[in-house]
């Protein structure tokens, strides 16, 4: 059963002199020693309240749901084929199929298959190898590593003109640092609906200021419960990106 305290038993306590010692050296030591634990409670919630996460980083969070990153930790195989096709060039295409679970990967051509774990970049063929699957993987679920990643600053700038379109969409901006990756220094504008999906994005090579290049997140469908964009443009159509083949297994 919780004792009832007087106040001077709590004052003693904490080693706060109590304003029930009526002399004046009792009442200018409580006063003071009153001053020092209410700058410490400040300081302690001014600390407090700067390290609870801000509307600015929630924001990636909730592109991630919004996309069904809830959903991936049931993934067991996710499968796609990564394609582009740049002005009148040939298309090329890569395909893949990734375990999660294992963190393992497959690299699918039409004479050979390569099995590899994920970021072992060990040898040069494995790294470049890495690098083309996690290019291809980010054109995929980018919204997914909003979450996942470390090592990036992440920018509000608030409704914006998006480039393309012309429409009024929120502008999210996403800078990487300079160490980590296999492209250090990346930035990405994200131009986001209200429902939380990219409609458009800019990507910056190295953080450069002119974007090098522009295009659209277009054609979501639903992959049990994974809400994924198979299509990219860019405004003049010189630049074209696509999944086929995406199949997930739980």
């Amino acid at each position: 059963m919780a004792l009832k305290r007087s106040n001077e038993a709590i004052h003693k306590e904490h080693g706060v002199p109590s304003l029930q010692d009526g002399s004046k050296n009792g009442i200018r030591k409580a006063r003071t020693a009153r001053s020092q634990y209410c700058f410490f409670l400040s300081f302690f919630f001014v600390f407090v309240s700067c390290n609870e996460p801000s509307s600015q980083k929630n924001i990636g969070s909730q592109i991630a749901e919004t996309n069904g990153i809830n959903n991936f930790s049931k993934v067991e195989m996710l499968e796609f084929i990564f394609n582009v096709q740049r002005d009148t060039a040939k298309p090329s295409s890569r395909h893949w199929q990734w375990f999660p679970q294992t963190n393992e990967v497959v690299f699918i051509t039409d004479s050979n298959t390569t099995k590899f774990k994920r970021n072992d970049t060990t040898t040069k063929e494995l790294r470049k190898l890495n690098g083309q699957f996690t290019n291809d993987e980010y054109w995929l679920i980018y919204p997914f590593h909003l979450s996942w990643d470390k090592g990036f600053e992440l920018l509000d700038s608030g409704v914006k003109t998006a480039p393309i379109s012309g429409k009024s969409l929120r502008k999210i901006t996403t800078k990487y640092n300079k160490k980590d990756g296999f492209t250090p220094g990346d930035m990405y504008d994200l131009y986001v609906d209200e429902d939380k999906c990219i409609q458009e994005w800019a990507y910056h090579k190295g953080g450069a200021a002119e974007p090098s290049l522009l295009t659209t997140w277009e054609n979501y469908k639903d992959y049990n419960g994974l809400k994924l964009a198979q299509e990219h443009k860019s405004k003049d159509g010189k630049y074209h990106l696509w999944f086929t083949g995406i199949q997930i297994k739980e």
